[in-house]
This record gives C-alpha cells, structure tokens and sequence, in this order.
C-alpha cells in the first residue's frame, strides 16, 4: 500500500461535517442535484475555491484543493488516494471550471461532479456568464453514467485508480497558532 501525505510545506485545510440527509440526500439524482445547487449559491458569493467532499456514512469530509493546485501536483491522483481512506462511500469535486463536452469549449461552469466505488458517476453543471451568473434559460446540465454516457474528460476514475495503484491517503491534524481557524476550512460548501 503506497500512502501519499502532501509533500513536507504543504497543509491541507480538512473540515468536517455531519451528513446531513436533507443537505446530502440519498440517490444520485438527488445527491448530485443538491451539490449542483450548492456550487451555485457559492458562486452567488464569489468564486469558491475547487473543493472535494468525501462522503461517509456519518459525516462529510471537506477538502479545499487550492494548496494541491498551487503546488503543481496532480488533483487527480489526490483525489485517488483520499478514496483509498476507509468509510468513504462516495467523492465529489466541486468547483467553477472551464468545461468542454466532445473537444469542444462550452465555457465557464459551476460544476458538481460525483463517484461511487462501482465507478458509476453523476455530471452537473451550470454554464456561468461574464458576471459569474447561470446562463439565462438554461437549466442544469446532467451527465451520468447510468444513461451510457462517456464519462467527462478529466474526472472521476479516482476508485479504480486508488484500487489499481493500491493508492491510501492518511491526514494528520496539525494546529496551528498562527491560523486563526485551522479545523475551519473555505470549502465551496457555505
């Protein structure tokens, strides 16, 4: 089994939270639909930072990928290893993204996108204007893969991979004076 800590320098901000089954509901539609919503009200705030929740069976795991992102390492294989952890039931990333769909460029979106262990995934995003707003009349767009879609480039493939590369991620909680908050994480999830 590999373990992957973040290289020395680097600190993670890791919330949790209890699962709240109104807040993360039962069901890929409606689980998918609820963090879709959720991306949407965060960019209502601003632009949030890219965030991958772990979902266990009693609690939500709150992961802000900035520091990933800001040193050059692979969100994708990060998100690999923090699947190997054990409870998780299912991963999303969550993030405001420059999507495309077959090679060609859609825009900026508020995306939500979610994983299981038998690698079904579900695929939702807004496509946002110049102001960071939804497009007028146009809905949510969803993917899955339940529908015998492709699954979009870029995502998901994190189980298999963590199985495959016998992939683990172990978080250590370091306080730190200096933080005012360090247990707090900005994650998109307001």
């Amino acid at each position: 089994m590999t373990l992957l800590p973040p290289p020395p320098g680097i600190r993670l901000k890791v919330g949790a939270r209890p699962r709240d089954p109104v807040e993360f509901p039962p069901g890929d539609d409606t689980l998918g639909e609820s963090l879709a919503s959720m991306v949407l009200r965060s960019v209502s705030k601003g632009v949030p930072p890219p965030s991958a929740l772990l979902l266990k069976p009693d609690h939500v795991e709150i992961i802000d990928l900035r520091p990933i992102l800001q040193a050059g390492l692979s969100v994708h294989r990060f998100i690999a290893a923090a699947t190997g952890q054990p409870e998780v039931e299912a991963v999303a990333l969550l993030a405001v993204l420059d999507l495309e769909e077959l090679g060609r460029p859609l825009g900026r979106g508020g995306s939500a996108f979610i994983e299981w262990p038998d690698n079904r995934w579900w695929h939702g995003y807004h496509l946002l204007g110049r102001s960071m707003r939804p497009v007028e009349d146009m809905p949510l767009v969803v993917r899955r893969a339940l529908d015998g879609q492709p699954r979009p480039k870029g995502f998901g493939g994190w189980f298999s991979r963590a199985r495959f590369q016998k992939l683990s991620l172990r978080l250590e909680r370091v306080d730190n004076p200096d933080d005012e908050s360090p247990t707090e994480p900005q994650p998109m999830v307001h």
